[in-house]
């Protein structure tokens, strides 16, 4: 009985303690938004669908957020902050991950206990970024060339609010289909360096993108994507073409293609297109 009595006493002491041990309060950050800056003469406009903030503390990574985001830190004081700025490859948002063409912010900052600091990155592209084609369709033309097999012109079309041009292609039944291929063909690193076209987009009908390799004696297209109807506004896409590039290391250059057919279920299709950038180191 007197040792029940003692045990119970020793649980009951060291409960006690477990529960007055002072627990750490922790700090915030919280993140509503980011934005891209460019220069624009080289690197195109400043679109962009940053979705996510790949977030380190110190060099450990403390966790990945969807924007906005508010969350706890544990660490206070002095620290150093580096964001990543995460995107949607290929549009699925089961692929996140940074992207490697945007700079890191590192940010040294104190972290105040029970507090909330708020941040708003801007990100810029890593300057050893290369921009081998840009169209805006802000000239007078667009280095976009009509290919084989298409019945359907691209034109180009003025925003009447912004006074933005951008260009579209109309399908119907008398013109279902539009085959387009970068003006130029461009040499791509073969190497597993990442290579991707942005892009922004608006269209009420499905469309494609991908790439015509070209071989010595061959010219071979090779679809990457189609993107799924999204009518109300432009939306931004990341599209990795780093996989069929490092699969064609015999290719001597490629094309840019864009192209749809209008499909069953559909009597007209309108696809417009503005900002392209194709993006490497």
């Amino acid at each position: 009985m007197k040792f029940f009595t003692l045990s119970f006493i020793l649980m009951l002491l060291f409960s006690c303690s477990k529960w007055d041990k002072e627990e750490k309060i922790p700090s915030y950050l919280q993140i509503y938004q980011v934005y891209l800056q460019t220069n624009e003469s080289v690197e195109g406009i400043n679109t962009h669908k940053i979705s996510d903030v790949w977030i380190n503390i110190d060099g450990n990574l403390q966790g990945i957020y969807e924007l906005p985001v508010t969350f706890p830190v544990l660490e206070t004081g002095k620290h150093t902050i580096s964001i990543r700025a995460g995107i949607k490859v290929n549009g699925i948002a089961a692929s996140r991950a940074p992207y490697p063409f945007y700079n890191v912010l590192n940010i040294d900052t104190i972290l105040p206990p029970g507090k909330i600091l708020s941040l708003t990155p801007t990100f810029s592209y890593k300057p050893e970024t290369k921009f081998p084609w840009i169209e805006d369709f802000q000239g007078n033309g667009y280095s976009l060339d009509r290919m084989i097999g298409s019945d359907t012109t691209l034109y180009m079309a003025t925003d009447t609010a912004t006074n933005n041009k951008y260009g579209k292609f109309s399908i119907d039944a008398i013109h279902q289909k539009f085959y387009y291929k970068s003006a130029e063909a461009y040499n791509l690193p073969i190497n597993g360096s990442a290579v991707f076209l942005e892009l922004d987009y608006r269209c009420n009908h499905p469309f494609t993108i991908g790439l015509l390799v070209n071989k010595l004696q061959s010219s071979v297209a090779n679809d990457i994507i189609v993107l799924n109807p999204h009518p109300n506004k432009f939306n931004h896409i990341y599209i990795d073409l780093t996989y069929t590039v490092t699969q064609n290391m015999d290719a001597i250059n490629y094309n840019v293609i864009i192209r749809g057919v209008l499909q069953d279920g559909y009597t007209q299709g309108d696809i417009e297109i503005d900002n392209l950038k194709l993006v490497h180191f």
